[in-house]
């Protein structure tokens, strides 16, 4: 290894600042900067994706192969899981029913078919937004009927000539609001011609 000569004076120089740079203030409107910002941030994920893709193709094919195992494991990870989650059904509360009004208007009733493939428990109806109806099961196909006489409110029973204005249905695993098949369906007899 070669020795400085003893007669000179090595000078050490530091490559740390002495004191550290100051920050620019950016300048500009914030929609500017804003998206000045998000395109530094996107080229940079672009330039890091670009990389990990070049460091993808020089590995050996085995690495390629369990890389693929994986990734298709998390595919099927995720397929499972959007299917398994509940439906936008439940959100919406849809129940699957059907509902038909009776013509007569001096006996006014509703029957309420369940079109689903499973049984409805606990259901309660709630006609006009104060008198309700319990039924402890509805099975698929078989339909519920509701006359003002099974209707019952805070101030007692319904009155005979009880017009349906509105109606919410209340499972214990969903519910349904069908006021605007209700307004359909009295639409249709308005329509229907009389005899």
């Amino acid at each position: 290894m070669p020795r400085a000569p003893s007669g000179t004076n090595l000078r050490v120089m530091s490559a740390a600042r002495a004191a550290p740079l100051q920050k620019e203030k950016p300048e500009g409107p914030l929609g500017k900067r804003l998206a000045g910002d998000a395109s530094n941030y996107f080229l940079n994920g672009l330039a890091i994706l670009k990389e990990m893709v070049a460091d993808f193709r020089q590995r050996d094919r085995f690495f390629k192969y369990k890389a693929s195992i994986v990734a298709g494991w998390l595919v099927m990870t995720a397929a499972s899981l959007a299917i398994a989650c509940p439906g936008s059904s439940v959100r919406r509360g849809e129940m699957d029913a059907r509902l038909v009004l009776s013509d007569k208007l001096d006996r006014p009733s509703l029957t309420i078919w369940n079109e689903s493939k499973a049984p409805w428990y606990d259901v309660t109806l709630t006609v006009n937004g104060q008198y309700q109806a319990a039924v402890p099961s509805v099975a698929p196909g078989e339909f519920i009927t509701i006359t003002p006489k099974q209707l019952m409110g805070s101030s007692g029973a319904a009155p005979a000539d009880l017009r349906f204005q509105s109606l919410q249905m209340r499972s214990r695993d969903d519910s349904a609001d069908l006021t605007e098949d209700l307004n359909q369906a009295w639409e249709r007899i308005r329509q229907t011609p009389r005899r």
